[in-house]
Order: structure tokens, then sequence, then C-alpha cells
């Protein structure tokens, strides 16, 4: 269980341990005039590069203040009759668990404050991709969180223009997600 203090932040506590996607998070919240985000956490799991940098990203976001994990929504850890899809891929295929669980996802969208997506340019998920383009047309903001060694991998046109910002993983242990107002990217697209 990791268990670090964000430094120079005040008056917060850790209040929960959370689990997402298999591991245990100490949550953290800050305690005071401003509640954490609750956020639509996108990412993807279909491989051992992808689930190193989700659980690396969940890390994160666990040891800053500005967001709850608790009262967030990861959609990998809220499948339909809390199924896990990486131990029983198998229940893909039923049109009852497909159903519902898209219908959870698209609710919690509605539902949260805004999406954080923790994106590979260097594995671009489809899933992922129509899930900022729900947050867009919501009007939700969508931070996306890169990892440091990827910043300099163009990202297609739709998802580097789309999001309100694009920050790298280092950034985000400090970085103040009540801050979502728009910043062009500045990386390359094609």
């Amino acid at each position: 269980m990791i268990k670090i203090v964000p430094p120079n932040v005040k008056g917060f506590e850790f209040v929960d341990n959370v689990k997402l996607a298999g591991k245990i998070y100490q949550d953290c919240a800050v305690m005071g005039s401003v509640a954490p985000v609750r956020a639509y956490i996108q990412c993807s799991w279909f491989s051992p590069e992808e689930i190193e940098f989700m659980e690396k990203g969940l890390a994160t976001l666990a040891q800053n203040p500005t967001v709850s994990l608790k009262y967030s929504h990861h959609p990998l850890s809220h499948q339909y009759n809390d199924i896990d899809v990486n131990e029983h891929p198998e229940v893909m295929g039923d049109r009852e668990w497909q159903q519902n669980t898209y219908q959870m996802d698209m609710h919690a969208m509605y539902g949260m404050e805004m999406g954080i997506g923790l994106f590979m340019p260097s594995k671009p998920d489809v899933g992922q991709t129509y899930e900022q383009g729900v947050l867009y047309a919501l009007h939700k903001p969508n931070i996306l969180i890169i990892p440091d060694d990827e910043k300099d991998i163009p990202l297609n046109l739709m998802v580097g223009c789309g999001n309100t910002r694009i920050i790298t993983l280092s950034e985000a242990r400090d970085f103040d997600f009540h801050d979502a107002m728009f910043k062009p990217y500045d990386g390359k697209v094609f």
C-alpha cells in the first residue's frame, strides 16, 4: 500500500482504503473548504504496459488531495456484477454484461464532475477516446495524463485538441484538478 504525504499540502489526511483494479490505494482528501473532485477515470488495461501505467496513474492520483478516488468512477473497478474482465474475459461475450457495463459507464460520465484519462500515446485505445468524446460533448473538463517518456509521441488531432489539458504523470501528483481551465496542447498531432 502506498502512503506518501504530498509535499507542502496542509490540512489533509488519509481517509479511506479504496480498491481499484484489484489493488488497494489509500485515498487522501483535502480537509477544509474545497472538496476533492469526483472524476471518471479512463484508462486501458489490455497489455502489461497499460496495466503498469494504470497502476502508476492510480497511485499518483491517490497521492493527490484534489482528487477523490473513493467517489470517482474507474470503469475496470466498476463492472456489472463486480466481474473483473481480466479474470473472466469470457463475460465480454455476454450481452447482459455488455449492456449493463456500458450503461453504468455512461451514467458515471454524466454524474462525475470531470474526466481524468490515463492515456498512452503509444497505445491509443478507441474505447478511451470514445469516453473522451462523450465527456467533451457533456461539457465536462477532461485532463489527460500521459507517461513522461511519451510526451514527444504525436497524438491524433481529436485527442490533442479535444481535451481540456494534457499533463505528464510526474505533473499529476501536484496538479490541482480544480484548475480545469482549457490550455492548448503544445505537442505534435497527426
